[in-house]
C-alpha cells in the first residue's frame, strides 16, 4: 500500500497534469486560470499566472505551484511566494520520485 506522502504527490501531479493541459491550450494567450496544485483532492482555488511565469516553476520537474498558505509541510517546502500563488518544491523522498516520474516534460 501506498504511504501517505507518496499518495499526496500522486494528487498534486495529477493537478500539475491539467494545469499543463490548459497552459499548452493557451499558449499564446499570455496567462491562464490555473488550478491549485496542493494535495487536498477538494480544493477549488484558481490562480491566474502569467505563462512565462508557470514555464518557470515547470522548468524544475520537483517544483509545483499552490495557494498561499496550501502547501503540505511533510512533503515539501516553499521556495519562493509570487503574486496569487506560492512555489513549493518536494522535499520527501517518495514524493520527489513521484513528482519526477510523472512529470509529462
Amino acid at each position: 500500500m501506498e504511504g501517505r506522502a507518496a499518495g499526496a504527490a500522486r494528487i498534486e501531479a495529477l493537478f500539475r497534469a491539467v494545469n499543463e493541459r490548459i497552459a499548452h491550450l493557451r499558449s499564446g494567450a499570455g496567462s491562464a486560470l490555473l488550478i491549485c496544485e496542493c494535495d487536498d483532492p477538494a480544493c477549488t482555488h484558481r490562480v491566474d499566472v502569467p505563462l512565462e511565469e508557470y514555464e518557470d516553476v515547470r522548468a524544475e520537474p520537483r517544483r509545483f505551484l499552490v495557494w498561499p498558505g496550501h502547501a503540505d509541510t511533510s512533503i515539501e517546502r516553499v521556495i519562493e511566494k509570487r503574486r496569487g500563488f506560492d512555489v513549493v518544491e518536494k522535499t520527501e523522498p517518495d514524493a520527489v520520485e513521484i513528482a519526477e516520474e510523472t512529470d509529462p516534460r
